[in-house]
This record gives C-alpha cells, structure tokens and sequence, in this order.
C-alpha cells in the first residue's frame, strides 16, 4: 500500500520540478523545435476573454487567480494536460525567464489522495481551502502549494516568487477555475 502513496509522493515532485524548469528555461527563441500541431505551447499573452474562450475549448479545467492590478495574463498549453496562467506585470513579454505568479492546472487521477499521502513525507504539510479544498506543500523547501479538489480530476499548481503570495492565494479561496 505504501508503493502506491510513494509513486504519487514522486510523481508530484516531478511535477513541481517540471513548473520550475519550465519557468526557468520557457524563453528559448527556438521557435523551430515547436510542432505547428501542438497545444499551443508556446507562451502568448492573453485577454480575459482569450482566456475563458480556450478554457472552455478543453477537458480540464483552467485555473487562475483571477483578474489582477497592473497584470497581463499568459497562456501556456505545453500538452493536453498542462496548462499554465502567469501574471505578468505590465511591459514584460511573454516566455520571459522571469519567475512570476504562475497557476499550472494539470489532469491528474485522484489527486486529492495523492496530496494527502504527500504530505505524510517529511516536510509536509496539509491544509485545507475554501470548497473542501485540499492544500498541500512541502515547509522544508517551500515553493509552490499544489490544491485539488474532491471528484475532481485536477491538481493545481501555485508558484510565487513570495511563497506567503501563492499560499494565501489558496487558503483565501481566490484560485479558481476560469469561467
């Protein structure tokens, strides 16, 4: 029983890992190595309208932190299953390398179950959000709370450059899906 919550355990670091390479080297100009055919990997600022028209376009839910002062919003679709939302502050271009608030929205099986068997790993810590939410990040090494959902088939992802930012985010409830 407990290689199952250990693969889960792994699985949600690999993610973490991945957010993080992908804000770090996202502003490669190798425009080339894109598939025309792809999600949409490519990083492009986006209106709030763009955003909810591609959010209703495809099966899992894209979550944000809704509208923000002073913000541009940027889309990122690297697979069908991944999707980011970063808020980039006013000037800035999008795949910039720059960390900003990021919500990264991935389809995952029962990730409510595998938030909570990660948190029985040293460090980490479970709590809970708004609408039976459950939040999990790690206190040893904190950089992103990941959220989920009962009955749901999604794990979200919030970066800060400030931890405190992404952690109040989602105990406050204001990481929702965009509609």
């Amino acid at each position: 029983m407990k290689t199952p919550m250990r693969i889960f355990a792994v699985l949600g670091g690999l993610i973490a890992v991945a957010l993080i390479v992908w804000v770090a080297l996202d502003s490669s100009d190798s425009k080339s190595d894109k598939d025309a055919g792809t999600q949409g990997a490519e990083a492009e600022t986006v209106s709030v309208a763009s955003l909810r028209k591609a959010a209703a376009a495809q099966d899992t839910p894209i979550y944000w932190a809704g509208l923000t002062a002073g913000s541009e919003l940027e889309l990122s679709r690297p697979s069908a299953d991944r999707t980011y939302v970063r808020y980039l502050p006013a000037g800035v271009e999008a795949g910039d390398p720059r960390p900003f608030l990021t919500v990264g929205s991935y389809r995952f099986e029962d990730p409510t179950a595998a938030l909570r068997s990660r948190s029985s790993e040293p460090g980490g810590v479970l709590a809970s959000a708004p609408g039976g939410g459950v939040v999990y990040f790690d206190r040893t090494n904190p950089k992103s709370v990941y959220l989920a959902y009962p009955d749901t088939e999604v794990e979200v992802e919030v970066f800060a450059p400030e931890f405190k930012e992404a952690l109040q985010l989602v105990t406050d409830g204001r990481i929702v899906p965009v509609e």
